[in-house]
């Protein structure tokens, strides 16, 4: 079967491919333009599509690898059909990653990239991508999952997917820093089933070292959902300073930055796809404060009914705080005020 995607028309019979991750690529294309680097590795290519689609419409000069042997057949003819020549690779994705440097490096797994993430940040020169569908594991509902393959516990709470995102973005930083590198992330999202994560990557000792200024834990309390990161380097509290409730701690994870305004307005500019545009405009201005505040647990917790986000995300800018909606919740609201002000406002629209 033929498949047209962007600019790429592709043969998918006999090997993996995923129409729901369409918009995904149409994502990463646009992001791509915007990041460093011109030589790709698709270290898992399965149909090729996502590493065609970065030559036709990002400039970029793929490289290409599946260990399995269809794959590799289905993608040369994917290539010849596309008009582009390019290196097609046979082998375990870890062994490409070892054997050769990569301006960019992309890392689509079926499933978890934690056993790629260690390769893929000693071969990236300049940039990584990163996609992970074990949802359950760094989400927090299955706990002994991501302590085995993330190094990190983490339980299910209401912003989970935030929580998953940090957790992976935590493991990158802490693999590259190994190789004397500092991951600057670009985008991050989650949707659907799936997590993905984009990154630039500069490589100093000095830069790497300050990479742990922004690893740490968050602390959380169930009874009155407190919530703060706190630096690996600090003491973590046991104690909500609120209540005085029994905290959870969960990490390490990544307490930064998840994205990059200044790149992700390169990337809006050179963008002509009016749906991606939107959805990357909506990541571009929402502020960068962890964690955000699910509106309607919060109003669940006090009995009341929930306002609208954006009434709720106006008052707190009135009130001088950074707020906004978040594209990881239709019902959530990211700032930098605590529980106890959020509470406050609900209260107010009563």
């Amino acid at each position: 079967m033929l498949v047209r995607e962007g600019l790429a028309t592709v043969e998918v019979d006999g090997v993996f491919y995923n129409p729901r991750m369409k918009f995904c690529r149409d994502l990463d294309v646009i992001l791509f333009r915007a990041m460093p680097g011109r030589s790709y590795l698709d270290a898992l290519s399965a149909s090729g599509i996502r590493g065609i689609r970065a030559k036709l419409e990002a400039g970029k000069e793929p490289t290409f690898n599946d260990i399995n042997p269809e794959a590799v057949r289905v993608i040369r003819e994917n290539l010849k059909r596309n008009g582009i020549t390019a290196e097609v690779w046979r082998e375990d994705a870890n062994v490409v990653m070892r054997k050769k440097h990569f301006d960019h490096v992309d890392v689509d797994p079926f499933g978890s990239p934690a056993a790629f993430i260690d390769s893929m940040c000693f071969s990236a020169k300049k940039s990584i991508s990163v996609t992970a569908t074990d949802t359950a594991a760094l989400c927090g509902s299955a706990v002994n999952s991501c302590l085995r393959k993330y190094s990190c516990f983490v339980e299910k709470v209401e912003f989970y997917n935030e929580v998953g995102l940090r957790v992976l973005a935590g493991k990158i930083a802490c693999e590259a820093t190994k190789y004397d590198k500092a991951p600057v992330f670009v985008a991050s999202w989650a949707k659907e089933h799936y997590y993905r994560v984009h990154a630039v990557v500069r490589r100093s000792p000095r830069l790497a070292a300050k990479v742990y200024e922004n690893v740490g834990y968050l602390v959380y309390c169930r009874n009155c959902l407190w919530r703060k990161p706190v630096s690996i380097k600090e003491s973590v509290p046991s104690v909500c300073e609120r209540c005085s409730g029994k905290l959870s701690v969960y990490g390490p994870l990544w307490t930064g930055k998840l994205k990059d305004n200044e790149v992700l307005t390169r990337a809006c500019r050179k963008c002509e796809d009016e749906r991606a545009l939107q959805y990357l405009s909506k990541l571009l201005e929402e502020e960068d404060c962890p964690f955000y505040y699910e509106l309607h647990e919060v109003c669940r917790r006090l009995g009341t009914s929930p306002p609208g986000v954006n009434a709720v995300v106006e008052r707190l800018r009135e009130m001088g705080y950074r707020a906004s909606r978040t594209i990881l919740s239709g019902t959530g609201v990211r700032c930098n005020a605590d529980i106890g002000v959020i509470e406050r406002v609900l209260k107010d629209f009563e």
